[in-house]
């Protein structure tokens, strides 16, 4: 009887050492568990914000160098989105009926709306409104524009056998850096173009590089170029969207917007040419700005190819806002000012059209661009 209470006293005490065993088993994998998850949401809460106000391309392959946005917090200065939205207010520009181009986009600058459009999204190629994205990536990398460059025969006669529009300058002449953005834009030159890129990057090819990094940070979504001149390769294409963003963007820094607005620029003379340049803007030798009531054209850049055509692309006063307009694909250098004006009037001011052209019948065959898709 003794030996049997004995057991069942050793029995009892072996439950409960069981039972405190899986006390403590729980309470120390609830402790495991908390301590766990606990660092699992520090580690959450400390992983940094996702990239926002960035406007990333949405078909990354259109852009080879594109790379995927950083995730650390952006500051103020590196947000840049300045894509125009389309609005229940936005139009389609009627170019079957109204006008001769290929592509185009109207918007307001200040709301950042697109007024008008057609085909604005589409690949093209943009010639020499290149030039307006190697002036922002030029100004923003020169520190001193009274700087010297000097001028080669590399940046001259291979331009001039490609029939490419120079500045003027020659070879072994020492203009300032200023005087070669001011032939870059206002008389659209090769020559001036390539010695902005060498004092810059060292070589045309490094310029370009930035080139396109730039496209990358103003999250442009179908751009890409080659070259900095705005010679044609089916590599160097945009879209008129794309090349309104850019032009926006030049207009935010005094400078650019200074030499694009500029009509005529005088170059001291040089021991090459001692009577120096009288450098003309294109754009404004084919306009003076004020032809439409209300409306104040204050400056643009031309370009043309055979494979572009004729493009154009400005911005203008209306009502106190401001508008940029990007013609792409037009049928002469006279249509393209024609349309400008139109667009601007119509679309812009609410008024009539300021010309109207008889339009032709396309019969030339377009080069196969970048697909959207």
């Amino acid at each position: 009887m003794k030996n049997k209470n004995k057991r069942k006293k050793q029995a009892r005490n072996l439950l409960t050492a069981l039972f405190l065993l899986l006390i403590m088993v729980f309470v120390c994998g609830m402790t495991i568990y908390f301590y766990i998850k606990g660092n699992s949401e520090e580690k959450v809460i400390s992983e940094p914000p996702t990239r926002t106000g960035l406007a990333v391309p949405s078909t990354i392959e259109k852009n080879p160098e594109y790379k995927e946005p950083v995730t650390e917090p952006p500051t103020e200065e590196e947000v840049i989105d300045l894509y125009p939205a389309w609005t229940e207010n936005s139009k389609i520009l009627d170019v079957e009926n109204e006008y001769d181009l290929g592509y185009a986009i109207l918007m307001n600058a200040d709301t950042n709306e697109i007024v008008a459009g057609y085909n604005e999204s589409s690949p093209m190629f943009p010639a020499s409104l290149t030039k307006i994205m190697a002036l922002v990536v030029a100004v923003e990398n020169i520190e001193n524009l009274s700087d010297k460059i000097t001028i080669t025969e590399d940046m001259v006669y291979p331009m001039a056998e490609l029939d490419a529009v120079l500045a003027g300058f020659q070879p072994d002449e020492t203009p300032a850096v200023e005087d070669a953005l001011y032939g870059m834009v206002l008389c659209s030159g090769a020559d001036a173009a390539l010695a902005v890129a060498e004092y810059v990057s060292g070589s045309e090819e490094a310029f370009v590089k930035l080139m396109n990094e730039k496209a990358v940070e103003l999250g442009l979504k179908r751009t890409h170029f080659t070259n900095v001149v705005g010679l044609h390769s089916k590599e160097h294409y945009s879209t008129a969207e794309d090349m309104a963003v850019i032009f926006n963007y030049a207009l935010q820094n005094q400078t650019c917007k200074k030499i694009i607005s500029t009509y005529e620029y005088i170059v001291p003379p040089t021991e090459q040419n001692p009577e120096g340049y009288n450098f003309t803007s294109n754009f404004f030798s084919r306009m003076y700005g004020d032809e439409i009531a209300g409306v104040s054209v204050l400056g643009g850049k031309t370009g043309f190819t055979d494979e572009a055509g004729n493009c154009i692309e400005s911005y203008a006063e209306i009502n106190g806002q401001t508008y940029i307009l990007v013609l792409c694909k037009c049928r002469d250098k006279w249509t393209a000012i024609y349309d400008t004006l139109n667009i601007y009037s119509v679309y812009g001011a609410g008024g009539e059209k300021y010309y109207t052209y008889e339009k032709e019948e396309e019969t030339t065959e377009e080069e196969t661009l970048p697909s959207e898709s």
